[in-house]
């Protein structure tokens, strides 16, 4: 990493939100590290503004890619259990405690390198900059997914994940710190023929999952979830194996991957980063974090075919 104030040439990188497929992000840097490559600010959205904030609070890129492998299915559903607070399923409760557990209080001016979030006001509708005060709360605000974590309170404003009014934010990296600026785009709405038969075969995955989760003890005192999943297992085997893969959460997976894709073409189109990485992320969902080794794994290999690149940018 390079300090904010360095006098050598670094990167400003954008790291897009995308669920569980961000953690590609995670390989990128592995990579920018391996080659020396410098950052001197990051910017991100929904999981790229808790990826960024991990890298620059300090941690060791291959800390954040064993902190990142470490979860299996079991510990993501159990970071995910609803509360059912007003405004989503989950409070974010358990999510802030394990942010405070990695990154402790640091507040985002102090840090060696530069930084923000970007999360959207939900009553105006407008895009909200966060880039000083608490760096763990400013997390929270950009990763409240609608309808999943509650949106959170930030002095007069309730926010909520900035992916839904900037997907990928190079325009803010650019105005905030300069360039160059590679933007990591993980979710691209490209996905053809070939992703919708890996969806189909992941899924196929989930009644195992599900019937090891009900298993679990601690499943007792989330009543509401585990009727759910119950209903999950059910709905699984009436599916006849010959239906097509557009199940409704795919289908709402898809459209808001075509509308994100729309937001970055007009953005890119007033003001276009210097480079855009897309790792080829596949199926992996929105709360599939126990397949970070997938993710890091396609960020990584979107570095490594723009290492020409990225080095002449230096």
């Amino acid at each position: 990493m390079a300090n904010r104030d360095s006098e050598h040439p670094a990167i400003v990188l954008a790291l897009s939100g995308g669920g569980a497929a961000g953690m590609a992000h995670i390989g990128v840097l592995q990579v920018l590290s391996e080659e020396g490559i410098a950052v001197r600010a990051v910017v991100g959205t929904s999981i790229g503004a808790e990826i960024g904030a991990f890298f620059a609070s300090g941690m060791p890129v291959d800390d954040l890619a064993s902190l990142a492998t470490a979860f299996d299915w079991k510990k993501t559903l159990q970071l995910f259990l609803p509360d059912l607070p007003a405004g989503g399923l989950i409070s974010g409760v358990r999510i802030v405690d394990f942010l405070n557990g990695w990154i402790g209080q640091q507040r985002i001016e102090e840090l060696g390198l530069g930084y923000a979030a970007v999360a959207a006001d939900l009553a105006s509708g407008e895009q909200v900059v966060l880039d000083k005060g608490d760096l763990v709360e400013a997390v929270r605000a950009a990763i409240s997914i609608p309808g999943i974590m509650a949106p959170h309170r930030y002095g007069e404003r309730w926010l909520v994940d900035g992916g839904i009014i900037n997907p990928v934010p190079f325009d803010v990296a650019r105005t905030r710190f300069g360039g160059p600026v590679v933007a990591v785009a993980v979710q691209s709405g490209r996905r053809g023929r070939e992703g919708m038969v890996e969806s189909a075969s992941a899924s196929a995955q989930w009644p195992r999952h599900i019937h090891q989760l009900l298993d679990q003890p601690w499943m007792a005192r989330a009543p509401v979830l585990r009727d759910w999943l119950r209903g999950e297992t059910k709905h699984t085997r009436e599916r006849q194996p010959a239906a097509p893969p557009w199940s409704t959460r795919r289908v709402l997976d898809r459209a808001l991957d075509i509308t994100r894709s729309e937001i970055v073409r007009l953005r890119a189109a007033l003001q276009p980063p210097e480079l855009v990485l897309e790792p080829v992320v596949g199926d992996i969902g929105l709360l599939e974090f126990y397949r970070a080794r997938e993710a890091i794994a396609a960020g990584r290999d979107a570095a490594l075919a723009a290492l020409p690149r990225l080095r002449a940018l230096r």
